[in-house]
């Protein structure tokens, strides 16, 4: 464990009390001991440190204290996936929350082979992404606290779209001959990443996008996997953005 994700009742008093899940995972399957100190990150994206006061048989007490951290200005972003076939998706979590994403709208696109029956199937994929997310944090140390939203149809994606943001969609064919570099020249507060499924976006989905101003990606001739897909592209995103001042287009 690189750190511990405080639980969302956690409001920045000195000492918390833990049971269920959490005591277990702390004490029980990392046989957390009292006096053991540990890095510690709550909902907002604040770290604290975390030392062991107590334990007793179904609870611990924390001692938490502010840990120094710093914030920096890198633009949010967001990764648009659509639902994959079987487990992929937990697999696109991980790797998404590894990578530094600050978001992630699950889309049941027109190809999408997942589909759900109502409301209540969706909330309980999400509460599993969610758990998937926190268990990715605290392995990988990803100081961003991801939200993960319902699935929603490709409609939909737009309107999260707010204020200078940057709207990307990844496809198999070069339809614009503008590279990524001069897409985020300009240095959006937001971007926004729209990866298909297995079929690909259908010919409405990328209508919809494009209508709403997202650009087109290519990420070469290979043909990669959704789940590649979104790795690939969220990597080549972060990177550039990491290294814009090293960087500028030529005239």
């Amino acid at each position: 464990m690189r750190q511990f994700i405080l639980p969302d009742e956690f409001d920045g008093r000195p000492d918390l009390s833990l049971t269920g899940e959490n005591f277990h995972y702390l004490c029980r399957v990392l046989r957390k001991k009292e006096g053991d100190s540990f890095p510690g990150l709550d909902k907002d994206g604040s770290r604290w440190t975390i030392v062991i006061k107590a334990i007793n048989e179904s609870s611990c007490l924390l001692g938490i204290s502010p840990d120094s951290y710093f914030k920096g200005n890198t633009p949010e972003i967001t990764l648009v996936q659509c639902l994959p076939k079987g487990k992929k998706m937990e697999l696109v979590i991980r790797q998404a929350v590894e990578s530094g994403v600050s978001r992630i709208i699950p889309v049941e696109s027109d190809h999408a082979v997942p589909r759900f029956e109502n409301d209540r199937d969706r909330l309980k994929k999400k509460e599993r992404w969610e758990k998937i997310a926190i268990e990715a944090m605290q392995q990988s140390g990803s100081l961003i606290v991801p939200a993960i939203n319902r699935p929603v149809k490709m409609d939909l994606v737009p309107s999260f779209m707010e204020g200078n943001s940057l709207g990307l969609f990844c496809h198999q064919e070069r339809i614009d001959h503008n590279s990524l570099h001069q897409y985020l020249n300009e240095t959006p507060h937001k971007v926004f990443i729209v990866i298909g499924p297995e079929g690909g976006l259908s010919d409405r989905e990328v209508s919809i996008l494009r209508k709403d101003n997202f650009k087109p990606v290519y990420l070469g001739d290979n043909i990669l996997r959704t789940e590649t897909a979104a790795l690939y592209a969220t990597a080549a995103v972060k990177v550039l953005l990491l290294e814009k001042e090293t960087w500028s287009l030529k005239d």
